[in-house]
C-alpha cells in the first residue's frame, strides 16, 4: 500500500515514537476504523497526537493476561476525521498507515502509554503488491461460501470494486476472529502470505462473522 492522502508522511518522515492505543482488534495498512474516546487519558492521547504527527499506534492486548501485556507489533493509524460530541465523547476516524515493533514503554504523565518503535522491518507497507489470481480468487470463494453457510449477503459488486489489500486488510478489522489469529494476520510478511493465512482462517471458522456483511444492503 503507498499511501495517497497529500498530508501522509513518507516512510522516512515516520516518528520514532508514538502513543498507544489497545484494543481488541487489529488495525493494517490502508484499513479504516472508527473510534470513540471518551476518557481523560484518552482524550490525552488524542490531542498529543493531533499536535504531533497526526499518529496513534494501536497494539493488541495479549489475550489471556490480566497485567496489559501487548502484542509487540502494531500499526500506526493516521487521524483523518473527528467530531467532538456534547457529551464530551470524541469519535475518531484512523486510517492505517504502516507497522511498527515496539522496542520501549514509557508511562505518559497523562495516563496512556507511549513507545520507541521500528518501523525497518516494515517499509514493504509503502508498495504496492500484485498478488496472483489464483490466490484472491479461491479467497473469494471461500469468503463467498462462508457467507452462504450462514444465509449473509454482501454486495459483490462493491467488494470486487476494491483493492485486494483494502478488501482483505478491512475484513480483518470487522471479522469476528480471536485475538491471536488477527495478530497472525497483521504479522504476515506480506499481503499474498495474509490472504492466503485468511483463506485458511475463514474456511476453518463455524461461527458467523457479521450481522451484516461488507457492503452489505441494509
Amino acid at each position: 500500500m503507498k499511501p495517497n492522502y497529500p498530508l501522509t508522511q513518507s516512510f522516512d518522515e515516520l516518528p520514532e515514537q508514538l502513543p498507544l492505543y489497545p484494543m481488541d482488534n487489529a488495525l493494517l495498512p490502508d484499513g479504516e476504523f472508527p473510534l470513540e474516546l471518551s476518557s481523560s487519558s484518552d482524550l490525552a492521547l488524542f490531542i498529543s497526537a493531533l499536535r504531533a504527527d497526526q499518529l496513534i499506534g494501536i497494539v493488541q492486548p495479549k489475550p489471556r493476561n490480566t497485567d496489559g501485556t501487548i502484542y509487540q507489533v502494531g500499526c500506526a493509524g493516521r487521524l483523518r476525521q473527528y467530531r467532538e460530541r456534547k457529551d464530551g465523547r470524541l469519535n475518531v476516524m484512523l486510517t492505517g498507515i504502516c507497522r511498527f515493533r515496539i522496542i520501549e514503554q514509557q508511562q505518559h504523565k497523562d495516563g496512556y502509554t507511549t513507545a520507541k518503535v521500528d518501523w525497518s522491518d516494515y517499509k514493504i507497507d509503502y508498495s504496492s503488491e500484485d498478488v496472483d489470481s489464483i490466490i484472491i480468487n479461491r479467497f473469494k470463494k471461500t469468503l463467498r461460501d462462508y457467507f452462504v453457510r450462514h444465509n449473509m449477503q454482501a454486495d459483490w459488486k462493491v467488494l470486487n470494486r476494491q483493492k485486494t489489500e483494502r478488501m482483505v486488510n478491512n475484513l480483518v478489522l470487522i471479522i469476528n476472529l480471536d485475538i491471536d489469529s488477527k495478530q497472525k494476520l497483521l504479522e504476515a510478511p506480506t499481503l499474498t502470505k495474509r490472504v492466503i493465512l485468511f483463506t485458511e482462517l475463514l474456511a476453518n471458522k463455524a461461527d458467523p462473522i457479521l450481522a451484516s456483511a461488507p457492503g452489505s444492503k441494509q
